[in-house]
């Protein structure tokens, strides 16, 4: 039985991180994870730092990415992230300081846009701690 494929495209303001054809897609966002077969109905969503699963001929790809949104269309499924890595581009003891020190200003937050600031960093670096661990 043959998979169906669909055509995605993500991208971050300084690369085109992937481009192909993927059989599934799981993106995560503000209401949970979403997942995406070909066929999909239209749709544009907001993401949230997180991890993506693509399945790639079969094999499973993840990657994390910092907050974008995701637009559906029966031609290609187009992601737009402010940051995006592959796991081996992770460096697990930049995490760990990043983590540590965004825990430290979001208690002291002098500002909600200092606490909001904080808060998507810490998003963004706790995604990335979870795609070390799969």
């Amino acid at each position: 039985m043959a998979t169906t494929k669909f055509p995605i495209e993500i991208l971050t303001p300084e690369k085109s991180f992937y481009e192909g054809e993927v059989e599934s897609l799981i993106v995560e966002t503000s209401n949970g994870s979403i997942g995406i077969l070909a066929g999909h109905a239209p749709l544009v969503i907001g993401l949230t730092p997180g991890v993506i699963e693509m399945k790639v001929n079969g094999e499973k790809l993840t990657a994390v990415n910092g907050q974008g949104f995701a637009e559906v269309r029966p031609e290609k499924t187009v992601l737009l992230c402010q940051t995006m890595e592959w796991p081996e581009e992770v460096e697990p003891n930049r995490v760990a300081r990043a983590i540590e020190e965004h825990e430290r200003i979001l208690r002291q937050a002098r500002s909600a846009t200092e606490y909001k600031l904080s808060k998507a960093t810490l998003a963004r670096a706790f995604a990335r701690m979870r795609v070390l661990k799969k």
